[in-house]
């Protein structure tokens, strides 16, 4: 029985050809100032930074992410002025930046999101999300995960922590 359970298995992922689903959690925090923006239409200040997911499939195959799910929250530590801040969070590939099919977007952009806090309120949200058509890494088979802020006009960093789960599978390369 063992052995017509695994032939299947076998058989349902096209002959090994892909590995997985697996699921592995992951969380940051930043706390984030930023300079100041001086783009045209803005104000405050702007700023971000990246964290670096490496996968680690076996030769010849890549990564494809399937689902993200998870939350993103933060504060700000003082805030008496009553001013706000942007922030956001995403997931990127290494792929080009924008889009060939559309004008404005980001095709290497698997989940983006944002929200303005006031005051010293924390702010909560949570994601489930499926990624999978456009969930192909590189070769390189990394994932960005960025937070940042932008029009902060507090003068106080805002603490964020994307705490998240990956779902992805290892799918053989082309040859």
């Amino acid at each position: 029985m063992r052995i017509l359970l695994t032939l299947a298995l076998f058989a349902l992922t096209g002959c090994g050809q892909i590995l997985g689903p697996y699921s592995a959690a992951t969380n940051h925090a930043d706390d984030i100032l930023g300079a100041p923006d001086t783009r045209p239409g803005t104000w405050g200040t702007t700023g971000y930074n990246v964290h670096t997911i490496q996968f680690h499939p076996p030769a010849g195959y890549r990564t494809r992410i399937l689902r993200v799910y998870g939350d993103f929250q933060g504060w700000l530590r003082k805030n008496a002025s009553g001013n706000c801040v942007g922030v956001l969070w995403g997931l990127q590939t290494t792929a080009p930046e924008g889009s060939e099919r559309v004008t404005p977007a980001a095709d290497n952009t698997l989940i983006y999101r944002q929200q303005a806090i006031c005051e010293r309120a924390p702010f909560y949200l949570e994601f489930d999300t499926d990624v999978s058509v456009a969930g192909m890494l590189p070769a390189d088979n990394k994932l960005y995960s960025k937070a940042a802020v932008f029009m902060n006009e507090t003068g106080e960093p805002v603490h964020m922590e994307p705490s998240f789960t990956i779902v992805y599978q290892f799918e053989k390369e082309n040859q």
